[in-house]
């Protein structure tokens, strides 16, 4: 029985408020572990965020700022707006720069404080094996710098523990907190939204043991008005328009919870834990919650069947992956004892502190890519409206170093008030628009050189659109050769060149 509040608890109930409390403070410490690369590199290694950051400063241009001949920012009712939304409410005591670290930090820290959650809500206190969620802080959405999609994740989680625990005798709250939520969550992303219904669904769909129909009924059909708002925003939403495809590699799924740079290593990763979670499974060491099997057998075979890619619509089935091995993690029960605890701790630290170690060259490296950039870029004048082109050559194209450089180029927003044709400002995706219609069928990833030579010459001659290429060619010897350019600067990472 619950301690009325003010009464001190029980004798027989210290020791196993105690053990909760050391066991929260060990997972607050893995946390802040996996935090720690922002200490000494306070530029995320990421693809993304250098995206949101330009994004941001659109939305307080002062008067006279040269971009605001060249974007619109506008609000829509449109999904993935977390970030936007966040640095709105705190812009008055926080930069841009500033809401991008937080974010950051928070697209793992939520997700694993929404395991937390839901390991209590799933058996009354949160189980030692909670303590391997932090390992998970790395994956394709943080590394990646999908920041909408984590924090719609780990509001989804939290939300996931409030379903379970808040009163079913109150169904009016029950409908108010939930519509809310799933409104909430259609702003964050939409497939955190879906994957929040679907796991409400599966939780409630399989009948209960000794349930008569009219029983299993009447807790069913409540569910969907729960939370019918996420889904009634969708109707409504702005469609989007597609200037993006996504790699649409299914094996990315496989390796999304562990990825922390390449393909290879994230896959393994990725299976060395799920290999030894099955082992523990098989040996009777962990349990699966039951509440959790059907939810989880579901969201596996919808991340089995959901495609990569659908358009501007990238990763699907990875950023879901990701969702699931949280919640993978988090049904697991045992083993209990104090001796297990500090094997278990011991364990995550270990690997916790290996994660860092062999992601920190990867940060130190983009540091000096995007401190070179941001030198390199100085020659950009303010207002300048700038192309961006990506390398011939098929192998450069290929290295995970190219997957990074991509999104480094939106700096140009950030630090030169200039127009780059990287900043994604797609209708019905995100808030921001360019003002010059010329530029309506440029791709948001830099151009093959290719696609310069299609649309060099006539009405849409990129040559009349912007004043400014930057040749993106990272550690590779490629650099552009085409006429009617003038190089202007050159660094380890790009090539800028005046279109005359």
């Amino acid at each position: 029985m619950t301690a009325e509040a003010g009464r001190p608890q029980a004798p027989s109930a210290a020791p196993a408020v105690a053990a909760s409390t050391r066991l929260g403070l060990v997972y607050f410490a893995l946390i802040a572990l996996m935090a720690a690369p922002i200490a000494v590199w306070p530029i995320p290694r990421s693809w993304d965020l250098v995206n949101h950051w330009a994004r941001l400063t659109l939305y307080q241009m002062p008067a006279g700022d040269p971009l605001a001949a060249l974007y619109q920012a506008r609000l829509t009712l449109i999904p993935n707006l977390a970030i936007d939304l966040v640095y709105l409410a705190l812009s008055p005591v926080l930069t841009a720069e500033s809401v991008i670290r937080l974010a950051w930090i928070a697209s793992f820290a939520l997700p694993a404080w929404g395991a937390w959650r839901l390991s209590k809500a799933l058996n009354g206190a949160p189980q030692p094996i909670i303590l391997i969620a932090p390992v998970l802080s790395y994956n394709l959405v943080t590394t990646l710098g999908l920041v909408n999609f984590a924090l719609g994740m780990g509001l989804a989680i939290h939300a996931i523990a409030w379903w379970l625990t808040i009163d079913r005798n109150r169904p009016w709250t029950r409908f108010v907190v939930f519509n809310l939520l799933s409104a909430a969550l259609f702003f964050c992303h939409l497939a955190a939204c879906a994957g929040f219904c679907l796991m409400v669904g599966l939780i409630e769909a399989p009948p209960r043991s000794g349930e008569a129909w009219r029983d299993w009924l009447g807790r069913v059909w409540p569910t969907p008005f729960c939370v019918a708002a996420g889904a009634v925003l969708w109707v409504f939403a702005v469609p989007y328009e597609s200037r993006f495809g996504g790699p649409g590699l299914k094996l990315l799924s496989l390796a999304a919870p562990m990825l922390d740079s390449g393909l290879s290593s994230g896959f393994a990763k990725t299976m060395t834990l799920a290999i030894l979670i099955v082992a523990a499974l098989n040996r009777r060491l962990l349990s699966i919650s039951p509440a959790m099997r059907w939810p989880l057998a579901g969201l596996a075979i919808a991340v089995a069947m959901l495609p990569a890619a659908r358009g501007a619509a990238d990763y699907i089935d990875s950023r879901l992956a990701v969702f699931f091995a949280y919640l993978a993690i988090t049904s697991l029960g045992g083993p209990a004892g104090a001796t297990a605890t500090r094997w278990l701790a011991a364990a995550a630290a270990v690997a916790c502190a290996a994660r860092v170690a062999v992601a920190a060259p990867d940060w130190a490296e983009y540091a000096r890519e995007a401190d070179d950039f941001r030198q390199t870029i100085r020659v950009i004048a303010p207002g300048a409206r700038t192309l961006v082109v990506g390398p011939a050559d098929a192998d450069c194209n290929a290295g995970n170093e190219q997957h990074y450089l991509r999104g480094i180029a939106n700096f140009v927003v950030v630090d030169r008030r200039a127009l780059v044709s990287t900043l994604f400002t797609g209708r019905g995706m995100q808030p921001v628009a360019q003002l010059d219609p010329r530029m309506a069928d440029t791709p948001w990833v830099p151009v093959h050189p290719a696609w310069l030579t299609a649309h060099d010459g006539g009405a849409s001659s990129w040559r009349d659109a912007y004043d400014t290429l930057i040749a993106l060619h990272g550690a590779c010897a490629w650099r552009l050769d085409i006429p009617g350019l003038a190089p202007i600067a050159d660094g380890r990472v790009a090539t800028i060149y005046r279109v005359r």
